[in-house]
Order: structure tokens, then sequence, then C-alpha cells
């Protein structure tokens, strides 16, 4: 049986717009948490799940949109890398993994919200199964970009 590490990365950027006919500039945050896959097992039968997190908080009641980037791949297919060896996975926007998280585009989904608060948004991330790679460390990463 062969065994490896996965990590996949986040990180994450801010992007103000004004809001509406106000003269005033929403100032909103967002952090997120990696997801992180841990060990892969290319015997297994069924994919590796993790979750990461989006949190989101504005200083006024604010409407928003948050995107993903495709990272070093496709929004079909992102890839984490180790080298030149390639591991596929995917970031979706529930745990029932329909919806492809990303910029709106194509068939993917971007997650919205409202607040004055902070939010926390789930990333759900799924490495299909029955890959057979290198052993390593794998990583990507993924730019976050919330648009207000």
């Amino acid at each position: 049986m062969r065994r490896l590490g996965v990590k996949q990365l986040v990180y994450a950027t801010a992007l103000a717009l004004w809001l509406g006919n106000s003269s005033a500039l929403a100032s909103c945050l967002v952090s997120a948490q990696g997801v992180s896959f841990g060990s892969h097992d290319s015997l297994a039968s069924a994919p590796t799940e993790s979750t990461g997190v989006v949190e989101v908080s504005c200083d006024t009641q604010t409407s928003y949109s948050i995107l993903l980037s495709a990272g070093s791949g496709t929004y079909s297919e992102r890839k984490m890398f180790n080298a030149e060896h390639a591991l596929s996975y995917n970031l979706y926007t529930a745990p029932t993994y329909s919806f492809i998280w990303g910029d709106g585009s194509g068939a993917t989904a971007t997650v919205s919200g409202t607040t004055s608060t902070t939010q926390l948004h789930d990333i759900y991330g799924r490495v299909p199964a029955g890959q057979e790679v290198a052993v390593g460390v794998y990583s990507d990463t993924i730019m976050v970009t919330i648009e207000f």
C-alpha cells in the first residue's frame, strides 16, 4: 500500500468596490484556512476528502461573492504538484461535491453572503481515488478573491 502526504495551500486577497450610491467605502477582510488532505492511499477505492474554510469580515452590512482561482490546473481538474508529479483534486461549494468552486465562469460556482460581522464558508476538497503518484508532499496555491 502506497501512502503519501498531500497538502493544499490557500492564500487570500481582498478586493474593495464602492457599494451602491453610498459615499462610504466598505471594508472587508478575507482569510482562509487551506484544505489539507493528509495521506492519500492510491489503492483506496474511496476518494480522499477534507475541508478548509474562508472567513469574511466586513465593518458594515455588505453583500459579497467569494471566487477561487483554478490554481495549477483548470477548474475541471485542479492539480497539486510534487516536482513534475501531479495529483488531481478539486474544491467544491458543498459537501455533496456537486458544484466546483471557481470564479463563476463555465460550470463553476461562487459562494455569496451578506454580513456586517464574520461569516465562515467551508471549502470541500476531494482527491479522486485510483491515482498512482510518487510518494511526497503535493501542493497547489489557490487565490481567494472577495468581490463586494
